[in-house]
C-alpha cells in the first residue's frame, strides 16, 4: 500500500483534502486512521463556477491502520 510506503521512506504526516460532499472517501480516509483537521466551507469553485467546500485530514505513523498486512 502506497501509505506504508511512504512512512517506510521517513515521511512523518501525509496531508490531504477531499470535497465535502464526498462522504465515501471520508469514510475510507477514516477507516485507514486519517484524522479530520478542518472543514474549508466555499474554499474553492468547481468546473460550474458553483462554490464547493473541502475536508482536510492528516495522518501520522501511529494511527495507520494497515489492512493490507
Amino acid at each position: 500500500m502506497l501509505i506504508a510506503e511512504l512512512f517506510a521512506r521517513g515521511y512523518t504526516k501525509i496531508v490531504l483534502d477531499t470535497n465535502l460532499k464526498n462522504e465515501r472517501a471520508q469514510h475510507v480516509y477514516e477507516m485507514l486512521g486519517f484524522r479530520k483537521i478542518r472543514v474549508n466551507i466555499d474554499s474553492w469553485r468547481n468546473q460550474l463556477g458553483e462554490l464547493q467546500s473541502s475536508v482536510d485530514y492528516e495522518l501520522v505513523p501511529e494511527e495507520f491502520r494497515n489492512y493490507s498486512v
